[in-house]
């Protein structure tokens, strides 16, 4: 096949096969990855300095790492051809969603293996978007992390209430006062499957570059100028 002279080119049936097959493998990592940091950082545990981080790269820095890597491939391309870069925020979408439901279910997978029922007090009651209890136990030592709107510390609940609490004696999954959880498994399943073919399909889609493009990075095309060189010089 020839190559365009708008900085990409196009390919034939192997070299779309190919380009395609990368890209499956790229989100598929990305989504196992997501998964396995935001699921063990509270299921296994990680040791305290490593939750947050481990957590930040599974909910914000993977799923941008779908988006920016992609468009980083477009560099040389010209301000024209980067059009089909909307269809990437898909992939940001559920891998974001992918990691929060992943650490939901790390949390109530630890809480279930190494949490201890406990009479607890609570001693403070933040109200704010989502209300946070702080707890103290029987012996006055304090219950890490806070208990949250949702797993007990609801409107009807104020500061002297002393409830039944279920709590990771390590600290990394959250507390509750019910050990019913629901189950995520299908909804992991769909979300990441949704996540590699929407990310595999926006990432094929991008127009591939034409290798002779990056020979003249001196002149880059005008955005808006329908692909067209920028001119360097005066009319003679």
């Amino acid at each position: 096949m020839g190559a365009r002279t708008d900085g990409a080119t196009e390919a034939g049936p192997a070299s779309r096969f190919t380009r395609t097959l990368w890209w499956f493998t790229f989100h598929t990592a990305c989504a196992t990855a997501a998964v396995a940091l935001a699921y063990l950082a509270p299921a296994a545990p990680l040791s305290w300095w490593l939750r947050a981080p481990a957590t930040l790269t599974a909910c914000v820095l993977i799923p941008l790492a779908a988006l920016l890597i992609p468009v980083l491939e477009l560099r040389p391309v010209p301000w024209d051809r980067r059009k089909l870069a909307w269809q990437l925020a898909f992939p940001v979408l559920t891998g974001a969603v992918l990691g929060v439901t992943a650490g939901q279910a790390g949390h109530d997978d630890g809480l279930r293996e190494r949490g201890r029922w406990t009479q607890a007090v609570i001693v403070e009651k933040r109200e704010g978007k989502t209300d946070r209890c702080v707890l103290r136990d029987p012996a006055g030592r304090e219950i890490s992390p806070d208990l949250t709107q949702g797993d007990g510390c609801d409107g009807h609940v104020e500061k002297g209430d002393v409830l039944r609490v279920l709590h990771d004696p390590e600290g990394a999954a959250d507390p509750a006062t019910d050990e019913d959880t629901p189950s995520y498994g299908g909804f992991l399943v769909g979300t990441a499957l949704a996540h590699v073919a929407l990310g595999t399909w926006g990432s094929a889609r991008m127009p591939r570059l034409n290798p002779g493009s990056r020979a003249n990075p001196g002149n880059p095309a005008r955005p808006g100028s329908g692909g067209r060189p920028a001119r360097t010089g005066r009319r003679p």
